[in-house]
């Protein structure tokens, strides 16, 4: 027997009555697992089964036994439709392009032919014209995203094997079926400009830009415009990879000066290039030896050398903190999550469900971790990945990590170490005095780090230097404690460098040492120095040219972790004063910062001293520096500084709040004793920020109690703006929980200080929540929100201007003027699409959709829906799903299909009250008993 489903359903036999043919897809389709009656009457009659639905369906039953005799059984578990191997279209699709996708990084040849033969069988929409209920309708969407998902892979294949001209044929005809689908559009640019068609290439591309533009509103996605950027380029790169997801390049610097490791670089590399997996996993490869050994130095070069194989990108984590401990592993997690394109606002807060998470993103993908310092195996296996990308580890200890490859590094022989010493202390010094050069090396141990320092100090000594060396690393009384080779230790080589040093370099590097931060900018060293930058950008660059400090990329610095103990031996300041310093210039650059992000949700003080360069870039600022103020503000808050440990933190809200940064919010607030805060304006604006995290994460219970007591601090310290801003979130989470009557009266604490108020983002807010809790007239609110756009352009801030025409637009529906309401709306999707906002695009492209509905432009909903709401689940936004829901029901509605209405209204309605939105679920409620009286 042959049944095939996608596109019309045919089946051996004939089946003509409608229900029937409904009972015996959903059996058939169900893999050979039992189908429960209820299922089965849920199907049939998603609303208001009759009461003789199981007899009914008992009857459908007995019909189709006689029509395929043998292959309809009963048990507890429910029916079940026995298909056999070949026999139904859709099993053997999906068997199909799940082969496909797993071969497609180490098997491209056979990954081609699996989804060839899947795409072969492909015939339209899966049950085309049949009746089907919910789980019908969710198996023919999810099918459909795996036959796009399949033709874009197919399609990637095509070109990477030389066969453009095969894709355009493809991709021409589906771009046409699925117009609106960005990256058909991309692939199909690419593959004309692989057939030397690159004028059709800029046609496509413009032609896919038109069609997002008039039917969506919004510009070309990242991939779309590179791609169009590289063929204006004449750039070949496109020629070889699709541009993809997020392709992330975090390796560290190689070291300049490489050398000695020749054998053991060659059998790494060799090791990567073959990437031979344990069976479901990528291939791990664990290097490891003592402090000082050359680890990560090697790993570095190593991963340079391989990085073309992994297109998808490079990625680097350092697993052991400043302080010698473990770096938490969801922080981990949680950059590589956001370096592979996953928005910061929908990491998980588990950490299990962070390493699912990146397991699920890499699947498929050809990407290298680089993982260094590990201190157990517990921590490399979290973050073992799937087949065709790899995980490269350093580590002191010899990890027990299964099927792992291990590699441990021994010290440099006497020619290496010499080679060494060549490239560092120069040719002619080692060529003037060779037996100097080796006796040097076996005196270091054969320990690169203290062959490094060595040279160093060679090379800033006038005239013959390295026989002098001799001669005092002989002398063991000329020999600090320890050199890591028998009785040498690192720290007698680290301790020879220092002497040469000068004193102003020798100050730096100490309060460097001293200060929990994995990085250096120039900016931070010379606020902390008291000097010009630079003076402190030359300063590091002497401590580099000295080994001591690492280059980490642009105009960033890092100590090693055993130079930072070393050095903190040194004479100076106690830790804490460094450490409150720091956290003082790192208050007035965030604050700076600040006042330049495009939007500011809280208001924050202006900085108390001035730090230009901070300011110059701030979103680029916030996310360089966020790492440190993160690890700082705990120290701070340890050890006694909670007052400026509170300050910085809260110096970071409003960046966390633009960019979805939940974590970071999270960690440098969670960690400071809101009790222990003397100052109660630092106390006040802590619990204001506290009560804003908790609404962010739709914990308004716990929220309130927090932005009471925000909102009695202000009004003690007669502050009007926060006193605005706390009754504002106050009456925002009371409205939340279906307080109506406190959501009122917070909001009346908000607006009688608008007479007290000039012209700021927080007068801006008051008015743009001036609708929520009062319902005002139609004249009133368009007023009141038409005074907000005006204060948000004025001061500059392009969230809450986006916020504004967001309201606007839902105010003009509702006066049911559709075409200011679209014109808004669109102004709010072009903001938010360029602040990378993906919760609140959501909400301003559903106002769209439901503009577009009623302007008769049905298409353009519909799309727009459909994408709302497969971005809202992504992001967990449980508004925007039932939201999305409601208008993908109202288009059914529309266009008659009242049974699909019921089903997407009855889960839009659900949401909303399971959110306490009673108004729009009643809303809802209408929608669906109009869906049910058509029905």
């Amino acid at each position: 027997m042959l049944f095939r489903v996608l596109g019309a359903g045919e089946f051996p036999v004939p089946l003509v009555a409608a229900k029937p043919r409904l009972v015996a897809l959903l059996l058939l389709t169900s893999g050979n697992r039992p189908v429960p009656l209820d299922t089965l009457v849920d199907e049939v009659w998603p609303q208001d089964p009759p009461t003789s639905a199981v007899a009914n369906l008992r009857t459908y039953l007995s019909q189709l036994r006689k029509l395929f005799p043998g292959r309809i059984g009963s048990g507890t578990g429910g029916y079940r439709f026995e298909v056999r191997a070949g026999e139904l279209d859709l099993a053997e699709f999906t068997t199909l392009v799940a082969a496909g996708r797993a071969a497609a990084v180490e098997q491209p040849v056979a990954a081609r032919s699996s989804l060839a033969a899947a795409l072969g069988l492909w015939r339209g929409q899966p049950f085309a014209g049949e009746p089907a209920g919910p789980v019908l309708q969710a198996r023919a969407a999810a099918t459909r995203d795996d036959y796009l998902a399949a033709v874009e892979l197919y399609s990637e294949l095509l070109l990477r094997d030389g066969d453009p001209a095969a894709a355009r044929t493809l991709l021409t005809k589906v771009v046409h079926e699925h117009p609106l689908r960005e990256r058909l559009r991309s692939l199909l640019v690419l593959a004309l400009y692989r057939c030397g068609d690159r004028a059709g290439a800029l046609v496509a591309y413009h032609e896919a830009r038109t069609a997002l533009a008039t039917d969506l509103g919004i510009d070309p996605g990242p991939e779309l415009a590179a791609v169009y950027q590289s063929v204006l380029r004449l750039d070949r790169r496109p020629l070889n990879a699709p541009a993809g997801l997020a392709a992330p390049f975090q390796l560290p610097p190689a070291v300049a000066d490489f050398v000695g490791r020749e054998p053991e670089m060659a059998r790494l590399v060799e090791l990567l290039r073959r990437r031979e997996p344990v069976p479901g996993a990528g291939l791990t490869v664990v290097l490891s030896g003592m402090a000082g050994i050359g680890k990560s130095a090697l790993a570095a070069r190593v991963a340079h050398e391989v990085a073309e194989l992994f297109p998808d990108g490079c990625l680097y984590a350092d697993l052991q903190r400043t302080d010698g401990t473990a770096t938490p592993l969801d922080h981990v997690l949680g950059r590589f999550l956001r370096a592979l394109g996953v928005p910061g606002e929908t990491l998980p807060r588990d950490q299990q469900e962070r390493v699912d998470q990146l397991r699920s993103v890499l699947t498929g993908r050809r990407v290298l971790i680089l993982a260094d310092n590990a201190a157990e195996a517990a921590q490399v296996r979290q973050l073992i990945p799937g087949p065709g990308s790899v995980l490269l580890v350093t580590s002191r200890a010899l990890l027990t990590v299964p099927g792992a490859h291990q590699m441990e590094l021994r010290p440099l022989g006497t020619k290496a170490g010499v080679a060494l010493l060549e490239r560092i202390a120069g040719a002619a010094a080692v060529a003037a005095e060779p037996e100097a050069a080796a006796a040097l090396t076996e005196l270091c141990g054969g320990l690169p780090l203290g062959i490094r320092a060595v040279g160093m100090r060679s090379a800033s000594m006038p005239g013959p230097a390295l026989a002098k060396l001799v001669a005092r690393l002989s002398d063991e009384h000329q020999r600090l404690d320890r050199l890591t080779i028998g009785d040498l230790d690192v720290r007698a080589s680290l301790a020879l460098s220092y002497r040469r040093l000068d004193p102003a370099a020798l100050a730096l590097l100490r309060t460097m040492s001293l200060l929990p931060l994995r990085t250096f900018a120039p900016w931070l060293l010379a606020a902390l120095a008291g000097i010009s930058e630079p003076e402190a950008f030359g300063l590091a660059e002497q401590l580099c040219d000295a080994q001591v400090l690492t280059r980490a990329g642009e105009e960033r610095y890092a100590l090693h972790d055993l130079v930072r103990l070393s050095a903190g031996e040194l004479p100076g300041p106690p830790a804490g004063e460094l450490a409150a310093a720091a956290g003082q210039v790192f208050l007035a650059a965030a604050l700076t910062a600040n006042q330049r992000l495009p939007g500011r949700p809280m208001t924050l003080p202006a900085p108390t001293s001035p730090t230009a360069r901070a300011g110059a870039a701030p979103v680029e600022w916030f996310e360089n520096e966020l790492d440190g103020i993160r690890t700082l503000v705990p120290r701070l808050a340890g050890s006694g500084q909670v007052d400026l440990a509170a300050r910085l933190a809260i110096a970071t809200v409003n960046f966390c709040v633009l960019r979805g940064r939940v974590d970071d919010w999270a960690a440098t607030h969670d960690v400071i004793p809101a009790d222990a805060v003397a100052s109660p304006a630092t106390a006040a604006l802590l619990a204001l920020s506290m009560g804003s995290l908790h609404r962010f994460r739709d914990d308004n219970r716990t929220a309130l109690p927090e932005l009471r007591r925000s909102y009695e601090l202000f009004r003690a310290l007669h502050d009007a703006a926060g006193m605005a801003e706390a009754a504002l979130g106050w009456s925002v989470a009371s409205r939340q929980l279906g307080r109506l009557d406190e959501a009122l009266a917070a909001y009346d604490r908000a607006a009688r200080l608008l007479p007290v108020l000039a012209d700021t983002p927080a007068t801006g807010y008051i008015h743009l929540a001036f609708r929520q809790p009062i319902s005002p007239s139609p004249e009133e609110e368009s007023a009141a929100l038409s005074r907000a756009l005006r204060i948000f352009e004025a001061t500059h801030d392009a969230w809450g201007g986006a916020e504004a025409h967001t309201f606007l637009a839902a105010a003009y529906r509702q006066r049911q003027q559709p075409a200011t309401a679209a014109r808004h709306a669109r102004a709010a999707v072009i903001a938010y699409t360029e602040l990378r906002d993906e919760m609140q695009l959501t909400v301003a492209e559903i106002v769209l959709a439901e503009a577009y509905l009623e302007l008769g432009s049905i298409e353009h909903a519909r799309a727009l829906a459909a994408q709302c709401l497969a971005r809202a689940a992504r992001l967990g936004h449980r508004w925007g799903v039932a939201s999305a829901g409601r208008v993908a029901g109202r288009i059914e509605l529309i266009e008659g299909r009242p049974a699909a209405a019921v089903l997407l209204l009855t889960a839009a309605e659900a949401g909303y009250r399971e959110m306490g939105l009673t108004q729009a679920a009643e809303m809802t409620r209408s929608l669906l008993e109009q869906a049910g009286q058509d029905h």
